[in-house]
């Protein structure tokens, strides 16, 4: 069965597997190389290639980011549950008059009472 609908069970999965945050040190990932987190990547995707993009996008999009330019506050509050899959991070890329091309995304974020609006 083919379905766009995100596997809200994948993370559950990946938990006892002890792999999330791939490279980043400390918050309670694993710290590893770029080969070994490469090779995780690759076996995963050998089963399940939209389970491998989650992992990849969620670590290298996500939290990687975070990693390299947040501020110690941030890192605190976001990597943790991150790591733990409390939270989960993702990218928006595609846009209906932009297509897949990330430096002329539109698309906005509004903090507001109970949550986030966003706009693109």
């Amino acid at each position: 069965m083919e379905s766009t609908d995100f596997p809200t069970w994948l993370p559950e999965k990946l938990k006892p597997l002890g792999i999330n945050g791939l490279q980043i040190k400390g918050y309670g990932s694993p710290g590893i190389s770029t080969l070994e987190a490469g090779a995780i990547c690759y076996e995963v995707a050998k089963r399940d290639g939209g389970a491998s993009t989650f992992l990849l996008v969620h670590n290298a999009i996500g939290m990687a980011v975070i990693d390299a330019l947040g501020d110690d506050e941030q890192k605190e509050r976001l990597l943790t549950p991150g790591v733990k899959f409390d939270k989960i991070f993702c990218f928006g890329l595609s846009e209906p008059d932009n297509g897949s091309d990330a430096t002329g995304l539109k698309t906005t974020a509004r903090k507001v009472d109970g949550g986030w609006i966003l706009n693109g």
